[in-house]
């Protein structure tokens, strides 16, 4: 997703960069529009797909295993509710040494790419 560097400092202009965030899905809501409705900016009838989803708190790169881009997390943080298009894969997890490990067979291919156009 794209993210704020500058979202704690108020004053400041946003200037965005792509980050990738790993979650615990917890839930699929179905939100159905069945006319349009001017408030949320929508023209005509719309269905919209939101996942909740628990984050994950990485912890510190274990040196070793950076070279094979394991993640490892030991807590979870808050919950949000995403649109479900902002879900780009699906990884596993394993229990290892009291912490997850983050199993991410994607590969480059499943990651989004963000080209910024000028103009």
């Amino acid at each position: 997703m794209l993210v704020d560097k500058y979202a704690r400092q108020a004053r400041r202009r946003p200037e965005y960069e792509l980050k990738t965030f790993y979650g615990q899905l917890q839930h699929v809501y179905l939100v159905q529009f069945p006319s349009a409705c001017r408030d949320l900016r929508i023209d005509q009838p719309s269905t919209i797909i939101l996942a909740s989803i628990k984050t994950c708190i990485l912890d510190h790169p274990v040196p070793q295993l950076e070279r094979l881009d394991i993640k490892h997390y030991s807590a979870e943080g808050a919950v949000h509710v995403i649109d479900i298009t902002s879900v780009q894969c699906l990884v596993g997890r394993i229990r290892d040494r009291n912490r997850w490990a983050i199993i991410d067979r994607s590969g480059s291919l499943a990651r989004a790419l963000y080209i910024e156009l000028e103009g």
